[in-house]
């Protein structure tokens, strides 16, 4: 259940956080994304709480499993990623999203090695 959360929040925030770059799309085409029922800085707030989520149900997994210190040295650079991510874009200057996409896909692979070494090394 804690992995599932991690990931729905994790998912869930990165795709707020590419909703925003599709704000007056999504108003001409009367879709109500994020976005665009709550406006771009607090789509972003609520992209960073789910974040926060994603980093805390990733600890308490590791707790709860007895996963042990590479699992979570893997995790604690997971947060550090999604930290950096989330640095990217602003309210302001949107025009890091792409960025923030590409480092989003280095955060699964991330916790995906460290993981397994973390299962299968010990």
């Amino acid at each position: 259940m804690l992995l599932g959360l991690a990931i729905g929040t994790w998912v869930g925030g990165f795709d707020i956080l590419y909703a925003c770059q599709d704000l007056e799309f999504d108003r001409g085409h009367g879709l109500r994304s994020i976005p665009v029922r709550f406006g771009v800085p607090a789509a972003l707030a609520i992209s960073r709480a789910l974040h926060l989520v994603t980093v805390l149900c990733l600890a308490a997994l590791g707790v709860v499993a007895g996963l042990g210190p590479v699992y979570h040295a893997g995790s604690a650079l997971v947060a550090m990623l999604l930290v950096y991510e989330q640095s990217l874009v602003s309210a302001d200057d949107l025009s890091q999203v792409k960025r923030a996409f590409d480092l989003n896909g280095y955060v699964g692979l991330l916790y995906l090695l460290t993981t397994g070494v973390a299962l299968y090394v010990g």
